[in-house]
């Protein structure tokens, strides 16, 4: 893979992961049974339009149509799969899309795929030279490229539908997931937290976006693993709430966490040091943000370069072959 192609590549995962896409349930047979508000957006069918309908009548092209058919039937090796196609709108124009399909399993076994589209326009242009579907699959086949792990949670948040990839993510196996609440699965964790989120996308039906959340570990395993969740209401024929669709990606946010904490204590010396031009008070300052925030204990010295309180000032040089004190101007301590 050509080095101009990479950049193109991280930026395409990164925008798919967090635009907003479109989110449809489908059954084994490829009916819509869940429409999210999001898909409304991108195609302009309600769900009370969609759902009970084959969403193969959506695809503009009777070859996406087939290489859809197939491949539902060959991914059950993979468990997921992508390509572009191109969908109708309501107003019968045509949008070019990518599509991202994953077979879920239930407690009566896997007879749901789950399938998020993103239109092919909010995507950044692949450099000269690179074009087809190749790009996109390249993404797919990066080791960096994080697996999309989902859930399925019914209107009162239990697991009815996930993929194995959410439990490898999260430490939650099936057989502990499946038919429970996550505060049920992982007691003591930050399921709490995430079932708050899901409530509020119960009743608003908006969408929220990158999550992040530790992985949903056994109390006797360490992690330091973080998880990036985003949660998209599914709807049924009535456009009532069918349950919340949770998409989750394995991400280092090392950096992103510490240019944040980066911020924060940069924000708040802002505001604490400096008060005064007096320099030992400054000093003390400067010591009581350093602790807690960065130490556990500080001190801040200052050379006596110049007389105190003396007009004008005067550099002091090496005096007798010594070198000038240091004064002891600032101490903070846990």
């Amino acid at each position: 893979m050509s080095s101009s192609v990479e950049p193109a590549l991280s930026q395409a995962q990164s925008a798919i992961e967090t635009v907003s896409p479109a989110i449809a349930l489908l059954d084994a047979q490829g009916t819509v049974v869940g429409w999210s508000q999001a898909a409304q957006r991108l195609v302009g069918y309600s769900a009370a339009e969609v759902v009970g309908r084959s969403a193969g009548v959506l695809l503009v092209a009777a070859d996406d149509r087939v290489k859809a058919a197939q491949a539902a039937q060959e991914s059950t090796l993979w468990g997921r799969w992508s390509d572009f196609a191109r969908v109708r709108h309501r107003n019968g124009r045509s949008i070019d899309v990518i599509l991202c399909v994953s077979s879920l399993s239930g407690q009566d076994g896997p007879d749901r795929w789950v399938v998020w589209a993103t239109d092919k326009a909010t995507l950044p242009a692949w450099p000269a030279g690179t074009t087809g579907v190749a790009p996109f699959l390249a993404t797919l086949m990066l080791p960096s490229r994080p697996p999309i792990g989902v859930g399925i949670q019914d209107p009162n948040l239990r697991c009815v539908r996930a993929n194995d990839i959410q439990g490898s993510l999260d430490g939650l196996p099936l057989s502990l997931r499946l038919g429970r609440r996550l505060t049920e699965a992982a007691p003591g964790t930050g399921a709490e937290t995430l079932e708050a989120v899901m409530h509020q996308v119960l009743e608003t039906g908006d969408s929220a976006m990158d999550v992040d959340y530790p992985a949903l570990l056994p109390a006797n395993v360490r992690s330091n693993r973080i998880l990036t969740a985003s949660f998209f209401r599914l709807d049924d024929a009535q456009e009532r709430a069918l349950g919340v669709c949770m998409c989750t990606v394995s991400v280092d946010v090392t950096e992103t966490r510490r240019a944040r904490e980066r911020l924060a204590i940069l924000g708040e010396a802002s505001r604490r040091i400096g008060t005064t031009l007096d320099v030992m008070q400054t000093s003390q300052e400067l010591a009581d943000l350093a602790v807690p925030f960065l130490a556990d204990y500080a001190t801040v010295d200052l050379a006596e370069s110049v007389p105190l309180g003396e007009e004008p000032l005067a550099h002091l040089g090496p005096q007798d072959g010594r070198i000038p004190a240091f004064r002891r101007a600032g101490l903070a301590s846990i």
